[in-house]
């Protein structure tokens, strides 16, 4: 009797040992269910995170020209408005110029640049120096700043006039860039074709370089004024000219090309011996016409909330204002930008 006592108690103990183990291991389990129920989910919310940082992290580029002139450092600034007030990492990019920028626009390599007005117009209509057209090109705002043709050379040159460049080897900018249209616009009154000049493309302070070592004879920079090249060049030497444009082809210039204006550059600007005559165009900025309406309406409000941030990079810029930014545009704004400037009641 005792050792049937003592069997039942083995197998009453056994049995309630095997329970204890089922019952652990059922709240293992469900404690690692629980576990990977939660780590699930925070994942969910990481990745939920992770795209809104994306969508909120957006990289965009503007397209400028060497960092020679005017359109990058003005770049630089409209970069970091939008950067610091949208949150849209920003970033001025070195290209070839105001042609070159509005293909790179087209094709989404920039999504805003600075170009010039007939350069922009041409670019839409797919008129000459562009071969077919441009559709993504749009008007974020106009009146930028006056990009005031240069041509360069040194004091002791025998070339005074455009028609002295004739056989000439000029430093025409950067390959792509908006000067040689103009140089060839200004040429073709002196009847003088690229075949007539032995052109090499240079960014502009590349030109200047050029220049004073007596690699070119000339050098052309379209830039707001004072052109920063210009200026590097004046800090080593005052013994240079700025050539002009006499008063009966300035005329014909102006007749022919209504986008086309002149000035009187003084010789105070640059510190050198003479004043000269030449022509100008606005500049403005391009915005891809695929960007969001919401999106560039931001762009335009943040970036005329603060307009000193501009005004401030580069002399250029100093004449920037809202109501010229409406003024004259060459192409049709985008609707976020037109958006804004009937807000203000700059357009009907």
């Amino acid at each position: 009797m005792k050792k049937v006592v003592a069997i039942l108690m083995v197998v009453t103990l056994m049995l309630s040992l095997i329970g204890c183990s089922q019952s652990s291991n059922t709240s293992e389990k469900t404690e690692t269910e629980s576990k990977t129920e939660v780590n699930n989910k925070s994942n969910d919310t990481t990745n939920d995170e992770g795209n809104a940082e994306v969508q909120k992290n957006k990289f965009y580029s503007i397209g400028t020209a060497g960092t020679g002139g005017a359109y990058y450092p003005i770049g630089i600034a409209i970069a970091k408005i939008l950067t610091n007030n949208l949150e849209i990492q920003t970033s001025a990019e070195v290209t070839g110029g105001a042609a070159e920028n509005n293909l790179l626009l087209n094709d989404g390599t920039v999504q805003l640049a600075i170009t010039q007005g007939p350069m922009a117009y041409a670019a839409l209509t797919g008129s000459a120096p562009y071969e077919s057209p441009n559709e993504n090109v749009a008007t974020l705002f106009n009146g930028l700043s006056k990009g005031v043709f240069h041509v360069v050379v040194m004091g002791d040159s025998n070339i005074n006039s455009f028609a002295d460049l004739k056989g000439k080897k000029i430093a025409m900018g950067p390959a792509g860039g908006g000067a040689i249209n103009v140089a060839l616009d200004i040429l073709s009154f002196y009847d003088i074709t690229m075949d007539d000049i032995e052109p090499t493309f240079l960014a502009y302070s590349e030109g200047v370089d050029a220049l004073k070592d007596g690699n070119v004879d000339a050098a052309i920079i379209q830039s707001a004024a004072p052109a920063s090249a210009i200026t590097q060049l004046a800090a080593s030497t005052t013994d240079f000219k700025i050539i002009s444009i006499e008063d009966d082809i300035l005329q014909q210039v102006l007749d022919k090309f209504s986008y086309y204006s002149s000035m009187e550059i003084p010789a105070s600007m640059y510190g050198n011996n003479s004043d000269a005559t030449v022509v100008y165009l606005s500049n403005m900025v391009v915005v891809s016409l695929e960007l969001p309406e919401d999106e560039v309406y931001q762009m335009t409000k943040a970036i005329f909330e603060n307009l000193d941030t501009i005004i401030e990079s580069h002399p250029a810029a100093s004449g920037l204002t809202i109501e010229g930014a409406v003024d004259r545009i060459p192409v049709p704004f985008h609707p976020g930008a037109e958006k804004y400037y009937r807000e203000r009641g700059l357009i009907d």
